[in-house]
């Protein structure tokens, strides 16, 4: 069964439409509070009390991947677990060739970009 089969709203119109909203939340948290630090500070205080109450909860969060999807050596935010011990596991979502192909690409740019800084 393909990706597309499990998520009968995952069609490319509502797809869009999340993307469009993730990427400009921050934009529309500096529009009506002035600043996005707030959310940065919730966003950490999750990760926290996930870690101290040792939940197991499913959370984005940056790691170093190897062999993930084709990527390697290379630091992304993908759900992971997240418990006392840190990340416990790494989840893989199914992907679509299209999708695959886009995170391989915004990979292979922060890559490029991560090798210019020569740190």
């Amino acid at each position: 069964m393909e990706p597309r089969e499990r998520c009968k709203t995952c069609d490319t119109k509502h797809l869009n439409t999340l993307f469009e909203r993730v990427k400009n939340a921050a934009y529309e948290i500096i529009e009506r509070k002035g600043r996005t630090y707030y959310a940065i500070g919730l966003g950490l205080t999750r990760i926290v009390e996930s870690i101290l109450r040792n939940e197991n909860a499913i959370l984005t969060v940056s790691s170093l991947l190897q062999n993930y999807d084709g990527v390697n050596d290379m630091c992304l935010s993908v759900p992971s677990i997240v418990n006392r011990e840190g990340i416990r596991s790494v989840l893989k979502l199914p992907l679509d060739n299209r999708e695959l192909a886009k995170f391989r690409r915004s990979a292979s740019i922060l890559r490029k970009i991560a090798d210019s800084l020569k740190i």
